[in-house]
């Protein structure tokens, strides 16, 4: 079929067909929108190929055609969702990402008295508690640094952390 005459045909098939195929589709994407926008590439997709010429009976091939485009939209769709936060949205489970007032303040308080409590450790365990802690050695390293037995940075660490955790217990603040 010439390239005029093809035009022509769609022409003609998108004023009479134009209203069914935005409802089927409408239908299928919930968004009139969309359906607008997936209707429209269905015919440009149509100007450009050839297969529509050869379509026997052309109402019918719209509307599959019409109805594939509406289901790989959805298909798209569901997989960008999931790319989100890595699953589907709905299946996330959203805290409030905001901490409220009284919770910060806990926290900060909390985090006051640990400080406090590892301010008052005698030397060594405060150096070897920090270097765990805060720097992410393992006891390994930390005897290395240190020049200790990896059984002394472990009891020193075993005592840092019982110190904290009474303070904290005596405070009425549980771990």
């Amino acid at each position: 079929m010439p390239v005029l005459a093809l035009a022509s045909d769609l022409g003609h098939l998108f004023r009479t067909e134009h209203e069914r195929l935005m409802r089927g589709i409408r239908r299928l994407v919930g968004s009139p929108t969309t359906a607008e926008d997936l209707v429209q590439d269905l015919f440009v997709g149509l100007l450009r190929g050839n297969a529509f010429a050869d379509a026997e009976n052309k109402q019918a091939y719209l509307a599959r055609c019409a109805t594939n485009m509406a289901l790989d939209h959805l298909r798209r769709e569901r997989k960008r969702e999931r790319y989100i936060c890595g699953r589907c949205i709905s299946d996330c489970e959203v805290a409030c990402p905001v901490p409220l007032q009284d919770e910060v303040l806990q926290g900060v308080q909390e985090l006051a008295l640990l400080r406090r409590t590892i301010d008052e450790l005698p030397p060594k365990c405060r150096a070897v508690f920090r270097l765990s802690r805060e720097h992410g050695l393992t006891m390994k390293e930390i005897a290395a640094r240190l020049g200790l037995s990896e059984k002394t940075v472990e009891k020193h660490i075993a005592r840092a952390m019982v110190q904290c955790r009474e303070v904290l217990r005596a405070a009425g603040r549980a771990i």
